[in-house]
């Protein structure tokens, strides 16, 4: 029998990922005429490409989980469910990630140098995060029993070394805010642009929101994990 203390966090984690799909809605019909306005009459091109991905494919990947937080899925197989999700959750993120690379690299006057660095950088990210992942959770995977009767893999829980990706994430997310600060000071210090403000000063407040909330995942998950 699960102890209450579990059951209430199992609870309040259901309760928070339904209520982010409402504010994820709420958000999006608060910004919705400046993306009419500044979006949908422009060209298809790699940024647009990536805007459209991560402001889309994030109600599919949070309206998975939110299904997967309410729904009774007892004796089921989610294992083709679950890694559908994972896949979109990644490519979100992957997109959004995108942004602010170019981003960066239009802050930086296309600096093609930086932006063949922060590419090959994320890479070696993805992969280092995944690759190490999945070597941590083959060491500490129990031992299946045989003779054990079959039970769900339908349970509303991530990984226990999930921390481990959102360390990537959020040193990669410092190395752009960093980059985007020490430009800022570097070359547009005299700038009274109000483009180079909006660039700059969105760009860090939206990157310091996510370093928060990616350290806050880690914090619950290092625990998880030890």
């Amino acid at each position: 029998m699960v102890a209450p203390i579990a059951n209430t966090g199992i609870q309040t984690t259901k309760y928070c990922n339904v209520a982010g799909l409402g504010v994820l809605i709420f958000d999006y019909f608060l910004t919705l005429e400046p993306e009419v306005r500044w979006t949908w009459n422009r060209r298809w091109n790699v940024t647009r490409i990536l805007f459209v991905m991560s402001r889309y494919m994030a109600f599919a990947a949070v309206g998975m989980t939110s299904y997967a937080a309410i729904a009774t899925r007892a004796n089921q197989d989610c294992s083709h469910f679950d890694l559908a999700s994972n896949a979109i959750h990644i490519i979100s993120i992957v997109a959004a990630e995108g942004l602010l690379i170019i981003r960066t690299y239009a802050f930086w006057k296309q600096n093609k140098k930086l932006l063949a660095i922060l590419l090959v950088l994320a890479a070696i990210s993805i992969a280092c995060a995944v690759s190490i992942t999945q070597v941590v959770n083959n060491l500490t995977a129990a031992p299946v029993d045989p003779s054990a009767p079959p039970t769900s893999n339908c349970t509303f829980e991530t990984s226990r070394n999930s921390a481990i990706q959102y360390g990537f994430l959020v040193a990669y997310e410092l190395l752009l805010m960093s980059l985007m600060v020490f430009k800022r000071y570097q070359d547009y210090r005299d700038y009274n642009s109000r483009l180079v403000r909006v660039i700059f000063q969105d760009g860090v407040r939206y990157m310091t929101a996510i370093i928060f909330f990616s350290v806050v995942n880690m914090c619950v998950g290092i625990p998880r994990a030890l």
